[in-house]
């Protein structure tokens, strides 16, 4: 894109060939109507924040590493490099009746309604708790007034409302100052001082509709490159963001992006990242007019390597964000994690992503609220195991977080590439349900952790479906642990495994369609000594029935054969056959009894 620095309100130039020779004053310059300002190319020594408070304003450098800002050694506390944000609200005013989700319309009072105008933004926010880590975050949305009944009290606004908002949860709405149509291109800012008491990203935008942020660069600076709260409608394309460092005192907060508070709408696309906690993290925040749950983000064809813990991160609250064709590389030599990914955001998704050369984890799914997540489409390659040789898991559903708490769970897991870990592919902490892992080539895994290919403890309702999994050594393709069952485990394709393709528990279970373990064949001392159930993974089983016992086909359909003894009945699903001997293929739930004085010869085969 060509800089446009002729078709601009003002001029700046450090050596005093334009309008003005600093940036803050061209800002205080511009007519209430806003305008352009061109920087031209420099270093240019800041001293104090620069400061945006009026809508319709474009600034533009002459490039990444041409037009620098730098912030002088003094610029310790918290101050942020540049702060686009007018901070002039109204008075908090209460709903007198509830909302419901889906709902346009509040009430409030006939008083209070009155004292809003059309097109007023406005914070709907509560005391509601948003986030089951930190109770202190609460509910929150920024609208758009575009109706108001004052008679009634009703204000209607120009969106659904996406959460519930309760006169017992103190709900309110207070009128915000919402900058509108805010531009910045191609420039750098980082700092000369040697630590900071920041509570904001170094640079920081708040209550803004259409942000555009363009080919900026922010490195060696503190808490955050670029940070927005209760933004709507906002794209952030083609940044550089690196060496991001810790406040003081130290709160291991040093992020490339993040996406807070009541932000609505927002696009991050192309920007590359490196020395950061997290490349890009979304949540909730609290304080004054700070409540809200970021809602519709998405992170596209970003990269980023060096981090010291993940690299893309979604945090309580956040809702429907999407992570596509991001790449996530490496870490931090000596770092003790530093996975590619870790959700924790409702209806989230993963999609086209590669995650090369993670520490401890590929990916990590954690907390209830992180229910419902797609992991579809991704390569996840050569995942190390962490400090003590634990995990190097591919994928990792987390279990419940604190003692009593509900595990994550409902997510689909799809199509993906996940070869060359020293753990399993997919594994979980335990108390998940509902899982589908469907169609993923699995190369290569347990090569320093022992544990199976997929393996899955106490977790209840799995779909194992049309999975290619092969090279795991002596270890199994897939195992259930601890009180798993009710899995389905059909038309998966097992190669080049140990002697067990599949460790089973529970009864629940079918494993049908599976090229290299149906048929699984004779299974030894088949009959369980106290009755009930022909699994394919008899404990301490007998090579003879009880007589008279019902014997229930579980996992597999069976072939039942019977010779020799002294039979006097067998029964298929009670009904007496009529025969003392012979051959009788049984599917899954199927029953048989054999009645006898002298025990039979019996041979169990499983298909």
């Amino acid at each position: 894109m060509a800089i446009d620095r002729y078709e601009s309100t003002f001029v700046v130039d450090i050596n005093g060939n334009g309008d003005f020779t600093s940036l803050q004053p061209a800002i205080n310059a511009l007519p209430s109507t806003g305008g352009k300002i061109f920087v031209k190319a420099g270093a240019y020594s800041i001293t104090s924040t620069i400061q945006v408070t009026a809508s319709n304003v474009h600034i533009q450098g002459e490039g990444i590493g041409i037009t620098v800002f730098t912030g002088d050694s003094t610029m310790t506390g918290n101050t942020p490099a540049l702060d686009i944000h007018n901070s002039v609200v109204g008075i908090a005013r209460a709903l007198v009746a509830d909302t419901a989700l889906g709902d346009i319309t509040l009430k409030i009072s006939p008083a209070d309604a009155a004292s809003f105008n059309l097109g007023d933004y406005i914070l709907l926010y509560s005391n509601k708790g948003v986030d089951t880590e930190y109770p202190g975050k609460n509910a929150g949305e920024v609208k758009q007034i575009t109706a108001i009944d004052p008679i009634g009290g009703v204000i209607t606004v120009d969106d659904q409302i996406f959460d519930t908002y309760t006169v017992a949860d103190s709900a309110n709405v207070i009128r915000v100052t919402m900058l509108q149509n805010i531009t910045l291109s191609d420039f750098s800012v980082t700092t000369q001082a040697a630590s900071s008491t920041l509570t904001t990203g170094f640079t920081h935008f708040r209550f803004i509709e259409n942000l555009q942020i363009q080919r900026i660069e922010v490195h060696d600076a503190f808490n955050t490159g670029i940070h927005v709260q209760s933004v709507r409608n906002t794209k952030i394309s083609d940044c550089y963001i690196h060496h991001i460092n810790d406040v003081t005192p130290p709160k291991n907060e040093h992020y490339g992006i993040v996406v807070g508070s009541a932000s609505q709408n927002v696009s991050i696309s192309g920007c590359r990242f490196s020395r950061t906690r997290h490349a890009v993290t979304t949540g909730g925040s609290s304080g004054t007019n700070q409540n809200g749950v970021p809602r519709n983000i998405v992170v596209a064809n970003c990269t980023s390597m060096l981090t010291d813990t993940a690299h893309f991160d979604t945090h309580q609250p956040a809702e429907n964000v999407t992570f596509i064709g991001c790449v996530a590389d490496g870490g931090v030599s000596g770092a003790s994690t530093a996975y590619g990914f870790q959700m924790r955001g409702r209806n989230c998704a993963i999609i086209g992503c590669s995650v090369l050369q993670a520490v401890g984890r590929g990916m990590m799914l954690f907390g209830p609220i992180s229910a419902g997540a797609n992991i579809v489409g991704n390569m996840i390659t050569n995942v190390r195991a962490g400090v003590g040789g634990t995990l190097g898991a591919g994928i990792h559903i987390a279990g419940p977080q604190t003692s009593g708490s509900v595990a994550t769970s409902n997510h689909t897991i799809m199509g993906n590439v996940i070869k060359n870990c020293d753990g399993s592919a997919i594994t979980n902490g335990g108390m998940n349900s509902d899982i589908v892992v469907s169609g993923n080539i699995v190369e290569n895994t347990n090569s320093v952790v022992p544990g199976a290919a997929i393996q899955l403890t106490d977790a209840v309702r799995v779909l194992i479906t049309g999975n290619n999994i092969s090279g795991t050594g002596q270890n199994p393709a897939i195992a259930m642990f601890g009180t798993s069952d009710d899995w389905q485990i059909s038309q998966n394709q097992f190669s080049n495994l140990g002697t067990e393709p599949v460790s089973l528990r529970g009864t629940g279970s079918v494993l049908i369609n599976n090229f290299g373990y149906n048929p699984v064949g004779i299974i030894p001392n088949p009959w369980p000594s106290t009755g009930g159930d022909l699994t394919n993974n008899v404990a301490g089983g007998d090579p003879s029935p009880q007589s008279g016992t019902v014997y229930t086909v579980r996992h597999s359909p069976k072939t039942v054969v019977v010779t020799s003894g002294a039979v006097s009945q067998i029964t298929i699903n009670g009904v007496d056959t009529g025969l003392i001997a012979g051959v009788f293929k049984l599917g899954i739930g199927e029953t048989i009894a054999i009645n006898y004085r002298v025990a039979p010869t019996t041979a169990i085969f499983g298909e």
